[in-house]
């Protein structure tokens, strides 16, 4: 099981606790911002990046849904998902979801927490933004 499998395996459990800890109810806001949580206490050694990301996802998919009672759903978790394999020095299928601006958005992030970054790691995603062409 890699990474992303683990993360959406992970995610789902929690969901599923969070709706038994509810009476059936399900808290979509309260879901998500553990889903966030999760995603940046599972890159530790990454300084500030993950959260930047994990913020970048909140703001820019959960916080503009159209269905914010539903979130996140399945659409938004792939991205984050993808976030995670971008994290883990990939870029394969799994991140074709993202977007041009998402791109442009993690070359931004990856450069200002660039001195944070162990250096394998920065080399590793900067080859990546550059494939990607998210690097200004």
């Amino acid at each position: 099981m890699n990474d992303s499998q683990k993360f959406y395996a992970d995610v789902r459990r929690l969901m599923k606790y969070e709706r038994a800890q509810n009476g059936g109810r399900y808290n979509a806001k309260d879901v998500c911002s553990k889903v966030a949580s999760l995603f940046a206490s599972s890159n530790t050694g990454l300084g500030s990046l993950p959260d930047s990301i994990a913020d970048y996802w909140t703001k820019k998919y959960i916080d503009s849904s159209s269905t914010p009672d539903s979130e996140p759903t399945d659409e938004n978790l792939d991205r984050l998902a993808a976030m995670q394999t971008f994290l883990d020095g990939a870029a394969d299928e799994t991140t074709a979801v993202l977007s041009a601006e998402d791109w442009q958005e993690l070359g931004d992030m990856v450069n200002c927490e660039a001195e944070d970054l162990p250096l394998d790691v920065l080399s590793t995603l900067m080859t990546i933004l550059v494939d990607k062409k998210a690097l200004n």
